[in-house]
């Protein structure tokens, strides 16, 4: 099925593009949604008489993604603390809400569709660079650090036990 798209799609094209998808695609979602219609001369007149606004209103949308992006960058890094065992692998895992919740409590307004975890969730402690999508165009990275208690804990056991050992041996 051939469409002509309303709107940028990062793996389609851009906006204006005549482009061939799977008529399922195209007929349950591209058209229901207001994001493409059906390529033939009627549409191509209609697509050309709202170009201007189309481009105007990609422009607004561009715009806001890039004021967003300031709000998330300005949060720098986020730590998240999570229970894990004493090799930091965590019990459970920090998924994309968990992301989200941590930007918004820093001050940055975030979807979780927005959050990009291509690996999956993570699962064990450390730092992490996770893209941030807010628009086709506008990605941004953050710094997710995941901590633990119990690995803290841990260190500190294994201080004072290597202190009382020396403490004995003396």
């Amino acid at each position: 099925m051939q469409v002509i798209l309303l709107e940028k799609f990062q793996k389609l094209g851009n906006l204006g593009d005549e482009v061939v998808v799977k008529a399922g695609y195209g007929r349950n979602y591209l058209i229901p949604n207001g994001k493409a219609l059906p390529a033939n001369k009627a549409n191509r007149a209609v697509f050309e008489e709202r170009r201007a606004e189309l481009e105007a209103a990609a422009a607004a949308v561009h715009s806001v993604a890039e004021e967003r992006m300031k709000s998330v960058t300005a949060a720098g890094s986020v730590t998240i603390m999570a229970n894990a065992g004493i090799e930091g692998k965590l019990f459970g895992s920090i998924g994309a809400n968990d992301i989200v919740e941590a930007l918004t409590t820093a001050g940055a307004n975030v979807e979780r569709n927005e959050i990009r975890l291509p690996e999956g969730p993570l699962r064990h402690v450390g730092e992490y660079d996770i893209d941030v999508q807010l628009h086709s165009d506008v990605i941004t990275t953050i710094k997710v650090v995941v901590a633990s208690d119990t690995v803290v804990e841990q260190v500190i056991v294994e201080e004072v036990e290597e202190e009382a050992e020396e403490d004995f041996t003396e």
